[in-house]
């Protein structure tokens, strides 16, 4: 399935939350950069007036950094378009897949009119964030030709679709993020220790060399508290952790995908599988209300 498959609001949040992920991320990268140049130059113990001005122009470029993460709240907006993106994409494959509450009625526009109604919640608890879904998706259809045709399907169809591309691809994307995340974390505790040790070094050849008055350790006492502070942000080691369990239970659930015969029965593994793979959204939407 790709992405022109899905509604509008979900590639308009989708887009935002990319959007407002990189910038959040790109501006603490900035942050972190300007705190390292700004350690580093004032490690020179005979300034002159104007290296000073510049000295004390990049800890003011730090500052401004900081105040315009704060104005902006990028992180909000980031977790809010997730949240919403997700919520619309679990409603997505609940309504092609016949699964509650999108269960067969009357009229396919009886359920149309649910799923509407639904988008019609998303958008009205998350208007805070109306101007980040602006854009061409805006003019997109909300219930797409493929998603009309995939619930017209026979269920053997639309079990092998949603075997291979939600779940295969749910699975594959846990998996594939878990080994990344505890790759990255084993690398950034090394260059930690890397950094600390360094900074050690220097305190004590200070000692042994007193003669000297250039000793850049405060360059690395900063470098390691800032690699500390993005290993906070990003969370590895705890994001490793999670996204591998849920790999294994995702693995889990597709092995029963085959026992459910009936509609009925499929609606029931589609709801017990979305709840699963919802866990991740209400982390989201938890981080907006935090």
């Amino acid at each position: 399935m790709e992405q022109k498959d899905y509604p509008g609001l979900y590639r308009a949040a989708d887009t935002a939350s990319v959007k407002a992920q990189s910038a959040y991320l790109r501006s603490f990268q900035w942050h972190i950069v300007t705190l390292i140049t700004g350690a580093a130059l004032a490690v020179n113990p005979a300034p002159t007036a104007l290296y000073s001005l510049i000295n004390a122009g990049v800890f003011l470029a730090a500052l401004g950094i900081s105040v315009l993460m704060a104005s902006k709240r990028y992180e909000k907006s980031w977790y809010s378009a997730r949240a919403v993106a997700e919520s619309v994409k679990t409603s997505t494959w609940r309504y092609m897949m016949r699964a509650e509450p999108f269960l067969d009625a009357a009229s396919v526009g009886e359920v149309n009119n649910v799923f509407r109604r639904l988008l019609e919640g998303i958008l009205s608890s998350n208007n805070q964030i109306g101007n980040l879904l602006g854009g061409d998706d805006c003019a997109r259809d909300q219930i797409t030709q493929f998603m009309r045709d995939t619930r017209a399907k026979p269920i053997e169809e639309r079990r092998q679709l949603y075997l291979t591309s939600r779940i295969g691809e749910q699975r594959k994307w846990y998996a594939t993020k878990s080994k990344y995340n505890n790759k990255r974390s084993t690398q950034f505790f090394v260059l930690i220790v890397i950094l600390q040790a360094v900074a050690v070094a220097f305190v004590l050849c200070r000692i042994a060399f007193s003669e000297w008055q250039i000793w850049p350790t405060e360059v690395f006492v900063v470098a390691a508290g800032s690699v500390t502070a993005w290993m906070q942000l990003k969370r590895f080691q705890e994001i490793g952790t999670a996204y591998a369990l849920t790999a294994h239970e995702i693995g889990i659930i597709e092995s029963k995908i085959t026992e459910p015969d009936t509609d009925e029965l499929f609606s029931d593994f589609v709801r017990d599988a979305e709840n699963a793979f919802s866990r991740e959204h209400t982390q989201w939407i938890a981080k907006v209300e935090h």
